[in-house]
């Protein structure tokens, strides 16, 4: 019996190492694969979403600037987090150089599906497009908010906020 359960116990921790190992290497042999992938995924969102129209971005420190053919500046682009019900949501934030959302793009999120994943949509996210800093962004009030996701709607809102306030400290 005490010789069965050394047995087992060897074996488990045997095969748990060989999985640890696996996944270590899985990990590092894909890691700079998944952050290219995100970096590729935020300029497509910067170009076609955030900030559309640009036809070149620049990265600086932790925002971007988008330029127009003529290499003339059109905006800025902020990523930046909220907390949303189900945790934390990545967006990235245009902004024209007037201080305007230009668009959004939510990167990540972990919301309830059918409910707060509704935010990601372009019908949520449109109705920021045009709005500044003195718009006051309130979910149910200024913002409508999604039913049943009032949480995640007003966490929008106070990334969409951050944006602007980001814009007003580099502009």
């Amino acid at each position: 019996m005490i010789k069965d359960i050394i047995k087992l116990s060897v074996f488990l921790t045997i095969a748990c190492a060989l999985a640890a190992a696996a996944l270590s290497i899985t990990y590092v042999a894909t890691s700079d694969r998944i952050e290219q992938q995100k970096k590729a995924e935020i300029s497509i969102a910067l170009s076609r979403e955030c900030l559309p129209g640009c036809v070149s971005i620049k990265e600086v420190k932790d925002y971007y600037i988008g330029y127009d053919m003529r290499g003339k500046k059109m905006g800025y682009a902020f990523r930046v987090s909220s907390k949303g019900y189900g945790g934390t949501i990545d967006m990235v934030v245009g902004i024209d150089m007037s201080g305007r959302i230009m668009g959004i793009k939510v990167l990540s999120m972990k919301e309830t599906p059918g409910l707060g994943t509704k935010a990601a949509e372009p019908k949520f996210l449109k109705q920021f497009t045009g709005k500044t800093s003195k718009s006051p962004l309130k979910a149910k009030k200024d913002v409508d908010a999604i039913t049943g996701a009032t949480i995640t709607s007003q966490a929008v809102s106070d990334g969409v906020r951050e944006a602007l306030t980001k814009f007003k400290q580099v502009h």
